[in-house]
């Protein structure tokens, strides 16, 4: 993009930024690594963040790279802390896999985008001691959210679904392994695992069909722009999604009566993948499918355009489309500390 700078890659620069993204990818555990080397300099006001279609990274100057290298008079602690969570923030996109299309629970509408980014900057979150520790930045203060409404519409969510039998360090671990646009089927999952274990069968058919279930009550319409809103607005997006689910689960309790042996009846958000598994209309299934490069936000302090190509056109998820709560007014980023989402952090 104009006015971008590449960054040698035998520059003090951009060896630190090498170093601190293979530690975030070593400590992910993730066997993905969709960076191609390339570091730009950017003089936006937006972080940077990770750019899916090329595989470049683009971070800003002033607000990210200065402050991995530069003697303490050029930064504060806390302009280093929003730094080091940048960093790890967009390696986490970076490690993550995007597109499943052969899934009949796949996501694969813009919801994902924005459970991806809040899953991210959970993570972000809640890592960042040890991540700043094992890096060599003791110390540092523990950032602000750059995405209040996905920070705290994600924590919320995984609050609602997790529990003894499958916590919330281990619902994120799988999380940032992705697929992006499995997000939402491994956090049904993990509802499954919790709160209705005793009911379902273990049969692949029903397991299938209850999470198909519970992702209809949590794709709601404001995921999309959730990374643009303030925290009050990822509370109340959680908040209805806590009435939907228990609703759900309460009617897959009543449905798995004693006797039962019908999967529980739902509609699979992947319907493409429905078709194609069916051998009897193969002949007739789509010949085009969506293109399944996913786009990364820009952290806030980058670009807002959806990277993730394949979301667009397509029909929203099951669920998705039912009324909205009131999630507050403002403008773009309103009440956030916003580096960019990596659909800025990067979507375009």
């Amino acid at each position: 993009m104009p006015g971008d700078r590449p960054v040698p890659r035998d520059s003090p620069t951009y060896q630190e930024f090498a170093r601190l993204y293979y530690l975030a990818q070593r400590m992910s555990g993730t066997t993905v690594d969709r960076w191609n080397g390339n570091l730009y300099a950017t003089d936006d006001e937006l972080m940077g963040g990770f750019k899916p279609k090329s595989g470049d990274m683009r971070l800003s100057d002033e607000r990210v790279l200065r402050h991995l290298t530069g003697a303490p008079p050029r930064t504060t602690p806390s302009a280093r802390s929003e730094a080091i969570a940048t960093v790890l923030h967009e390696s986490t996109h970076a490690g993550l896999a995007t597109d499943a299309p052969g899934e009949p629970n796949a996501v694969r509408s813009s919801q994902s985008v924005g459970l991806m980014e809040g899953v991210a900057e959970v993570h972000a979150m809640e890592n960042f001691e040890a991540f700043a520790e094992r890096a060599g930045y003791p110390d540092l203060p523990t950032p602000i959210p750059t995405y209040p409404g996905a920070y705290a519409a994600t924590s919320d969510l995984l609050s609602q679904v997790t529990g003894p039998a499958m916590t919330r360090r281990t619902l994120l671990d799988e999380a940032i392994r992705g697929p992006g646009v499995m997000h939402f089927d491994q956090f049904a999952n993990a509802a499954v695992q919790n709160r209705l274990r005793d009911v379902v069968p273990d049969r692949a058919a029903d397991q299938q069909a209850v999470r198909a279930a519970l992702i209809s009550t949590m794709t709601h319409v404001y995921w999309p722009t959730i990374q643009h809103r303030p925290a009050s607005a990822g509370e109340s997006l959680g908040n209805e999604i806590r009435q939907h689910l228990n609703a759900k689960i309460d009617e897959i309790r009543q449905h798995y009566s004693p006797g039962q042996t019908q999967p529980f009846p739902a509609e699979s958000p992947n319907q493409l993948a429905v078709q194609a598994a069916q051998p009897a209309a193969q002949s007739e299934a789509p010949k085009t499918k969506p293109d399944a490069e996913a786009a990364a936000p820009a952290r806030a302090g980058t670009s807002t355009a959806p990277e993730m190509r394949f979301l667009t056109g397509l029909a929203p998820a099951a669920g998705a489309t039912r009324k909205a709560p009131s999630l507050g007014q403002g403008q773009k980023g309103a009440g956030s500390n916003h580096r960019g989402p990596t659909t800025e952090r990067e979507l375009d």
